[in-house]
């Protein structure tokens, strides 16, 4: 909101360079920031206090104004009063919908309705919701709320860039230290509960200041630049190249093969109590020793855990400041990447009971010779512990979770911990006993998503379709225009399943139920109320250039999401490809897994890898040493596999299994190709031949490095899920108008209605007719014709008035086409420079919206303007909307009506 005042960078530039004080780098910093926030505040006052009551007296005085026209023609000095009132309230209107739509946090509504109902109502549940009006302290009901108030504009010098002499960088780096003030942390408490009012019931959430973001964001790139090299495989958070659904993969893989061996085992899934807020400064210190930091590395790390100071936000109010003796901050870049360093002390207790015989762990692959044994599995706090079901194990678990405690000051709720059975276990409540946790059964969460499910079980996908739901249910649709429903789908409805189906198959029962409630929010339909669907959902999910909205398929984003697992060549040191190689057997080459057998299980590769085929024929190799790359099978020199080729060739060939290397020598900087057959060529077979030489020696890709795989479809030559997507739903039909309708600057609302009058789905009396809804056969704008969508705006006698004045603005003749298409189609050419041509594309969408609301005007309230007052509609509605872009060159409508012979 302050970035659109006039002069404010500026304004606050010069306030910047006011200001003197002596003392360090980062003293000089932080009490510079300090007089700023003094100014900042004061001007806000200044500049945009009482915005509302600012608004409505405009109002006031523009229906006045209204009512004087209405009596009389308004004065020279009348109409210049409206007007500048009008331009002025646009401005003000637009500064109160950024105010409530940066209250409301639904940024991805920007281009939505404005100043609406939705955000104010949405902005006061967030207060609502958040807001403590009592605390419960040991007994004692506290409601006093008398506390200094700071303003929340404070946070704007957050996002100023910084000069390099203002940083206090370098007086960190020699000193290994700088101002405490700006380690200063807001700490606000968010209700885990409706009417929460104990301590308990709040989550306490850092609010770290920017200027220390900034050093601790230099260590954090720096640390984790390293961090792979000292955490175990095991752990899966915050180290580059591994992710969180890797754990997810290994543990239903380990549990699978558990019960296909038929073994009893137990899974342990331990809960660390306020796990960042427990850990002990000197042990966290030791283990960078341990690891190999510097001295000077360690007293960075000190400082910035030890310095910091916190402030309680109790509704926005701060009171009082406290240090702490403890733990690291949430919201800290540092802190997860300290975290894990922690966390590696129980991975090492845990590998080395392991190493011993203390803990048995689940073995993955028990056929080959050299099983892989899984004993525990980390991301960040949330641990599994693969255990025997025995007594010792359990008790060996419970001795090194105490230890663990004892030197990092991180315990384990045991009471919240889970033990479940892989089997049946006779004596599950016994060992349970022994942790003193509670038992539990498969299917069982783990990082939020099912563990010990089977992948076509439907009750695991419930609750992503009732948080959905829930979702949906806290919007008020009608609050919301289409444009608004559309975008919100994109950005929110749409992306809510995706953390399932990066991991998991969607059944195909499931993947209609939430394209259903979706469906149904679009077209608006709530409880008892029913809309009509204008247009067929598998349309809606094609493409832009398809003629559809570009909304994700379910199914086929699931099987894009899926193929990431297949893209896994390159990555040979993620624990995650071991465990399926050792389980299933690897390919020759290296580059997949074979083909798992047997019945599905609770594991998942096996669905994974049966999109294999679907997903090699987009793959592509680079030859380096060519030990990798199967000579006949694999895509290297041709646009398919040499055995799709010359197939008459492959049948004859001696080694149909055999590798690029094995056949090529290198004899100085020439290839020389020897491929052997098991006869010589017919003569009709020699075309081939040639051929096939000739493809050969026109290949240079051989050189001495590692054989690679390239995505064909993504020009990085990297896998891309989007492109995989695209190469899943691209049909070849790219024949619709899409850049008329959606990159005109017009609101989405028209342009969702413009598409759907594109398709000739918008309900006039013919379309209405077919869903058996029987008006009057007329069109009630020219009252002749039967209203078909392209008689309604393209070839009615009303609607050709204001074409007619469309063309004599733009001074062009024009024979108008049969369809509102193929309107779309030929509008597209481009019509004078800019601004010009933005106008230009605007108009088809700004003319039939007032032809639309026009005929809805005469059909539902019985109102009729006359064609002149229709005209002067469309321009006024058009330069609106020119000028909400704020790239438009009329400062006002009489200026944009003396200017219209463009």
């Amino acid at each position: 909101m302050w970035l659109k005042a006039d002069g404010f960078l500026e304004r606050v530039r010069d306030w910047w360079g006011s200001y003197q004080f002596t003392g360090t780098l980062s003293f000089v910093f932080a009490h510079k920031l300090k007089a700023l926030k003094g100014d900042l505040k004061k001007w806000n006052v200044e500049e945009f206090g009482h915005v509302t009551m600012k608004k409505n007296m405009m109002m006031a005085e523009l229906r006045e104004l209204d009512v004087v026209e209405e009596s009389r023609p308004l004065s020279v000095e009348e109409k210049g009063k409206q007007e500048l009132t009008s331009v002025e309230l646009d401005k003000l209107i637009l500064i109160e919908e950024i105010c409530w739509r940066q209250k409301s946090r639904a940024l991805w509504l920007q281009e939505g309705d404005k100043n609406s109902k939705f955000f104010h109502r949405l902005a006061n549940s967030h207060w609502n919701t958040n807001s403590i009006a009592k605390l419960n302290i040991n007994g004692i009901l506290s409601s006093n709320q008398d506390f200094f108030a700071i303003s929340g504009e404070n946070a704007v010098w957050l996002e100023r860039p910084f000069d390099e002499e203002e940083i206090a960088g370098v007086e960190f780096h020699e000193h290994c230290h700088f101002e405490r003030s700006l380690n200063a942390t807001f700490v606000s408490l968010i209700p885990k509960k409706h009417r929460a009012d104990e301590i308990k019931d709040f989550r306490p959430i850092s609010l770290v200041g920017g200027i220390y973001k900034i050093i601790a964001k230099m260590l954090a790139i720096r640390l984790s630049v390293v961090l792979g090299k000292i955490i175990s495989p095991s752990q899966n958070a915050f180290v580059k190249g591994r992710q969180i659904l890797d754990s997810v993969l290994i543990a239903n893989e380990c549990l699978d093969s558990r019960l296909k061996a038929e073994e009893l085992g137990v899974i342990c899934k331990l809960d660390l109590e306020k796990a960042y807020d427990h850990v002990n400064w000197e042990f966290l210190l030791y283990l960078l020793q341990r690891c190999g930091f510097s001295e000077k590395w360690r007293r960075w790390i000190s400082f910035c855990i030890s310095s910091v100071r916190f402030s309680i936000l109790i509704n926005g109010n701060p009171c009082g400041f406290f240090q702490s003796s403890q733990g690291i901050r949430q919201g800290n870049p540092l802190s997860p990447l300290l975290f894990v360093i922690v966390m590696e002390a129980l991975s090492r207790m845990v590998d080395k009971a392991s190493a011993v015989g203390l803990l048995s762990g689940f073995s993955v692959g028990e056929e080959v010779s050299d099983p892989l044994k899984i004993s525990h599995l980390l991301f960040a706090d949330d641990t599994l512990i693969f255990c025997e079901a025995s007594p010792d194990n359990l008790i060996y678990l419970r001795a090194i979770l105490t230890w663990f405690e004892a030197t990092s000051g991180l315990r384990v709720n045991l009471g919240k911990s889970e033990l479940a059975q892989g089997g049946e276990v006779p004596h599950l409540e016994l060992l349970a006993e022994i942790l003193r946790c509670k038992t539990s059964a498969f299917p069982m969460k783990y990082l939020g998503l099912p563990l010990g499910a089977h992948f076509k079980v439907q009750s695991i996908w419930n609750p992503i379709v009732e948080k959905l739901e829930r979702h949906l249910a806290g919007w008020k649709r009608l609050y919301l225009s289409k444009g608004g429903r559309l975008t919100l789908i994109k950005s929110t409805l749409s992306n809510l399943p995706t953390y399932y189906l990066s991991l998991f198959p969607i059944p195909t029962a499931v993947a209609k139920r939430i394209e259903t409630v979706q469906r149904n929010f679009l077209w608006g339909d709530f409880e008892e109320i029913t809309k009509f669907h204008l247009v067929n959902w598998d349309l809606i999910c094609t493409s832009f250039s398809n003629g559809g909205l570009n909304i994700r398929s379910l199914r086929h984003f699931n099987e894009a999401l899926l193929g990431k697992w297949l893209w896994f060549g390159v990555e040979r040191e993620a624990l995650w490809r071991q465990v399926v190689m050792v389980k299933y057997g690897a390919l020759e080459g290296g580059w997949t897994s074979k083909m798992p057998t047997g019945t599905y299980g609770v594991g998942l590769w096996k669905f994974i890898h049966s999109a294999s085929n679907k997903f090699s024929r987009l793959l592509q190799f680079e030859v380096g040493d060519g030990t990798r790359i199967r000579f006949w099978d694999d895509m290297w020199c041709n646009d398919g596999p040499l055995k799709s080729a010359y197939l008459e060739l492959y049948h004859i060939a001696r080694a149909k299994d055999a590798f690029v290397a094995d056949n090529f020598q290198c004899r100085g900087d020439s290839i020389h190709w020897e491929v052997t057959f098991t006869r010589l060529a017919q003569d009709w077979e020699l075309e081939s031949f040639s051929s096939f030489l000739e493809l050969l020696y026109s290949f240079t890709g051989t050189s001495s490095g590692e054989d690679k795989v390239c995505w064909k479809p993504s020009q990085s030559k990297n896998f891309q899920v989007k492109s995989y997507y695209k190469s899943l739903t691209s049909n070849g039909e790219d024949c619709f108008p899409w850049k008329s309708i959606w990159k005109a600057k017009v609101p989405p609302w028209v342009a969702f209605f413009s598409w759907t009058a594109a398709l000739g789905r918008i309900l006039t009396e013919e379309n209405l007719s077919r869903r058996r809804v029987i008006i009057v056969s007329w069109c009630c704008l020219c009252k002749m014709d039967g209203e078909s969508v392209d008689h309604l705006l393209l070839h009615c006698a009303y609607a050709n008035e204001l074409w007619d004045l469309v063309f004599a603005m733009f001074g062009i003749s024009w024979v108008m086409p049969a369809r509102v298409r193929d309107l779309f189609d030929c509008w597209l050419g481009k019509m004078g420079k800019y601004p010009i041509h933005m106008i230009w594309r605007a108009v088809p969408h700004c003319l039939m919206w007032c032809l639309w609301r026009e005929r809805n005007l005469r059909t539902f309230e019985g109102c009729e303007q006359h064609v002149a007052e229709l005209k002067l509609l469309f321009l006024r509605t058009l330069f609106e909307w020119m000028a909400s872009t704020r790239l438009f060159g009329f400062s006002s409508f009489l200026e944009f009506i003396d200017s219209c012979c463009f």
